[in-house]
């Protein structure tokens, strides 16, 4: 489907789709995004990496940034870009040079991650969030760039048509690669919990990274990954990264607002209702949705 385009205002352009993910064209770089998967899928796991797993708009930033500051023992940010470290916008070239321990991240369904992983080699944080808080992350995120209405979007969103593929299959996946492999070090959390309570979230991320920290580093984390913060420094301070320059985006597309229950503000009681219906399909995984605090 290399070339395809979804439809006048629905779509972030030429797009490509592997193994029923769409990805945008500009996602490429030095090949095709089939192959770049299928080495993707190849790829050597150190025993000391950690996976940052998540569908889009659920909390990857904020969960990469507290990881490396717990690794690094110290509240201090990245100055690279997450996206440097991103599996599906990122040579494999150079996820193979860098130093251990990796902190990686992607939005990859299940079926696409390493198959090593599964070898009960590296970490595996996985971070999920409510749909519909989702569903209107992702509207504004296209919106800077790709002019979407809320309708369109929701006809790619229910039919998984949007880039990075289907939520709810996606979900489905994750939550059968958990079950199946109870022995894989594996720690799974919502965003609304990290919102809730962040300092204790620090606390359950320390505690799964094996990284003995003081209540005042869990604190000073907690604090330094607050939204307005992170957002600041996001904007000001990341350097470039090949993968802001060869699809022409700015930090500024990622960061909004940060909060739960914001899809109040935007979705009709019709919407929330057909998305209620569309979230019973996960009825009998292990998530608990929050859709307010």
């Amino acid at each position: 489907m290399e070339g395809e385009h979804l439809g006048d205002n629905e779509s972030p352009g030429e797009i490509v789709e592997v193994d029923g993910v769409v990805f945008p064209k500009n996602f490429e770089s030095n090949r095709p995004m089939k192959e770049h998967i299928d080495r993707i899928r190849a790829l050597d796991v150190r025993d000391d990496d950690v996976f940052i797993c998540a569908f889009a708009k659920s909390g990857t930033h904020w969960t990469w940034e507290v990881v490396n500051m717990l690794l690094s023992g110290k509240a201090e940010y990245q100055k690279q870009k997450k996206e440097t470290m991103m599996l599906e916008v990122t040579e494999v070239e150079t996820i193979e040079a860098l130093p251990s321990p990796r902190v990686l991240n992607s939005h990859l369904p299940a079926r696409m991650l390493p198959r090593q992983l599964q070898d009960k080699k590296g970490r595996i944080v996985f971070v999920y969030r409510n749909p519909k808080d989702i569903f209107i992350s992702m509207y504004f995120h296209f919106n800077q760039a790709y002019p979407v209405t809320l309708q369109n979007l929701e006809q790619l969103f229910m039919t998984g048509r949007t880039v990075t593929g289907d939520y709810f299959r996606y979900m489905k996946e994750m939550d059968e690669f958990t079950k199946k492999n109870p022995q894989l070090k594996i720690l799974k959390i919502s965003f609304e919990d990290m919102k809730e309570d962040p300092v204790a979230a620090v606390g359950r991320y320390a505690e799964f990274l094996g990284v003995a920290v003081t209540p005042t580093l869990c604190t000073e984390i907690a604090d330094a990954c607050g939204f307005q913060k992170l957002k600041h420094f996001g904007e000001t301070y990341k350097e470039s990264s090949d993968f802001y320059i060869r699809t022409n985006m700015s930090t500024g597309t990622i960061f909004r607002k940060g909060e739960v229950g914001d899809w109040k503000n935007y979705m009709t009681v019709a919407q929330s209702e057909r998305f209620d219906a569309a979230i019973q399909q996960l009825d009998g995984c292990d998530f608990r949705f929050r859709y307010q605090l």
